[in-house]
């Protein structure tokens, strides 16, 4: 039997490297220049694309959706807990970022849109496809958790019409770990490794990993503003991806987004964004050593549940 190679774990077959005048049509284009719905397009229309797609969207429904649902309406009763830390009181809530906020799941559509159009459709996919079984996976493994523990915070009342939505229509049960936090991190580990492996030009991999980075770090500092996540959530969710796909994310690429949140905030103290940052990395670190002991990751974030006493 052949053996799988888990550097690439899910790479499905080798794309056909683009032509010039491909290459030509999407350099120097921003990210956010591609149309997300040529993705949802091509996902739909083409076999490889939608087998893939269908499986995810059903795991985010099964295993985000449902599972909170049915916890709001008494259906199933799995514990809940409370994970707020008193350093969460130092970052003011700013309904402002709800923009960012709600632009987490174009953020990983646009590379995908960017691979096809730079390769076509057809040769495009496959590398979508690639990215998206991570995605599923990211869904599975965090539901180990959720399945076990729920978990919430405090939120403050909502003053715009975008808070509002937000706050009605999530039932905020899955705070730990925060898939906006995983799945932030998966996608610049992911097109770092892609841009690498398909030999992409260098002003490319410049340009559209500054600009995943960059954002990345946005949105990643948009759950704490609006208050949709505590700073314990950033810490499990690093964790998590640093242990199951760490083909992708390594510690030291963990450390330097930690460190990179909050560097030019205008509504923290320096001395407060400090302390913030060091936290999240401490607990970080405290869940990969704790790691080492044990074969399965959950275990360490599992004991961590049982033991926290939430802090407000």
């Amino acid at each position: 039997m052949k053996k799988k190679n888990l550097k690439y774990k899910f790479k499905i077959k080798n794309a056909k490297k683009p032509n010039q005048k491909k290459i030509k049509k999407t350099l120097g284009r921003t990210l956010k220049s591609f149309n997300v719905l040529y993705a949802y397009a091509m996902f739909t229309f083409h076999w490889t694309g939608l087998k893939y797609f269908a499986v995810f969207i059903l795991n985010v429904i099964q295993k985000f959706f449902i599972v909170q649902y049915l916890e709001k309406f008494h259906i199933i009763h799995i514990p809940v807990k409370r994970v707020d830390h008193k350093l969460d009181s130092k970052i003011p809530f700013k309904p402002e970022f709800a923009q960012c906020y709600l632009d987490f799941v174009n953020y990983w559509i646009r590379p995908m849109c960017m691979t096809m159009k730079r390769y076509g459709s057809f040769e495009g996919i496959k590398l979508s496809a690639e990215y998206v079984q991570y995605m599923i996976m990211i869904y599975k493994e965090a539901y180990k958790i959720y399945s076990h523990y729920l978990t919430t915070t405090a939120r403050p009342k909502p003053t715009t019409k975008a808070s509002k939505g937000i706050q009605f229509w999530d039932p905020h049960y899955l705070c730990v770990p925060s898939l906006h936090i995983a799945i932030v991190v998966l996608t610049i580990g992911f097109y770092k490794m892609l841009f690498e492996r398909e030999e992409f030009t260098e002003p490319e991999k410049e340009q559209w990993n500054s600009e995943l980075y960059t954002h990345g770090i946005e949105i990643a500092e948009s759950v704490l503003y609006m208050k949709q996540h505590s700073v314990n959530c950033i810490s499990a969710a690093i964790y998590m991806v640093t242990k199951t796909a760490p083909e992708l994310l390594t510690e030291e690429i963990s450390i330097d987004f930690i460190d990179s949140m909050f560097k030019d905030s205008i509504y923290i103290e320096k001395s407060d964004s400090k302390e913030i940052t060091s936290y999240i990395k401490e607990m970080y670190k405290n869940l990969i050593e704790k790691s080492r002991h044990s074969n399965d990751w959950t275990v360490p974030l599992k004991e961590w549940l049982k033991n926290y006493q939430s802090q407000t």
